[in-house]
């Protein structure tokens, strides 16, 4: 009999963590939407220079240009001693959404010029008759989106871009009290749309008050949320929950997608009302 009611509460606390879930998924349909891998499959390269060393990985939509599609460009920004490997969650997913992501093999990604150099090298290979990106590319459309140290990367990519780099995302950004010289980011120059994301339980590098303080100084129009189960590194690995809502925010910024556009703009942005996260805001979304 113990048994039987040992299986009875198991099979209970069951359904109602499914029933949660479902829940929490039918209240937040924008981040369920794609927090989901997208339809295009993923392929991947890596690109060399002349000595052999890796450069930068791709990721990106294994039947580029499909329908006529042209695809979004994202530079990615690793965190300091990380490589694009810590990242095959985000990187895929992104991929698996349309956007064609390089992320450079670089761990000291603070300053930013990696990151606008491989957005470069990608704008390039759109008119590169050799290249399988050829005539593919919406090289329009650029983002700069990193963690950590790649977060300042991020700011500083976009900020040396002269427009190429038109939004920015970035994940744990740190306090000025962990940026190395040579690194230091000017959010405050920032003019395009930009998104400050960041965990819960990163008290000590990005702790929720500074990812509001740099939302507050953006020089352009900017959104902010803190996923409240999330640590400095949960968008490694898997990427985790912080998956939906960063590509929804490229969706929005780099496709014009009106339905991704809900989770941060509009009368009731989604991202505000969602329990998994908090702290959400918004100014001078278009």
């Amino acid at each position: 009999m113990s048994r039987i009611r040992t299986l009875c509460a198991v099979v209970a606390a069951l359904c109602c963590t499914l029933l949660v879930g479902a829940a929490s998924a039918s209240a937040s349909p924008i981040e369920a939407r794609y927090a989901a891998s997208g339809p295009w499959a993923v392929s991947s390269a890596t690109v060399r220079d002349a000595s052999g060393r890796a450069l930068y990985e791709l990721r990106y939509p294994t039947d580029l240009g499909a329908g006529g599609v042209r695809h979004p460009i994202v530079t990615w920004g690793n965190g300091s001693i990380a490589t694009p490997a810590d990242y095959p969650g985000l990187l895929n997913h992104l991929a698996s959404w349309g956007f064609a992501v390089v992320a450079s093999t670089s761990s000291t990604t603070g300053k930013g010029t990696e990151m606008l150099a491989g957005a470069q090298y990608m704008v390039a290979r759109d008119s590169d008759p050799a290249s399988v990106f050829a005539g593919k590319l919406d090289t329009a459309h650029v983002a700069a989106v990193g963690h950590s140290q790649g977060a300042g990367g991020a700011v500083n990519a976009t900020n040396l871009s002269r427009g190429l780099i038109g939004t920015t995302v970035t994940y744990a950004l740190p306090a000025a009290m962990w940026v190395s010289r040579g690194d230091e980011f000017d959010v405050a120059a920032l003019r395009a749309p930009a998104l400050f994301l960041g965990g819960r339980w990163d008290i000590l590098i990005s702790s929720p008050l500074v990812v509001d303080g740099y939302y507050r100084a953006a020089g352009g129009p900017a959104a902010k949320a803190v996923l409240r189960d999330a640590d400095h590194n949960t968008i490694q690995r898997t990427g985790g929950a912080t998956l939906g809502y960063l590509t929804a925010w490229l969706k929005y910024r780099l496709e014009g997608d009106a339905t991704a556009r809900g989770a941060f703009a509009g009368s009731a942005p989604e991202i505000n009302a969602n329990p998994a996260w908090q702290d959400g805001a918004q100014r001078a979304l278009p």
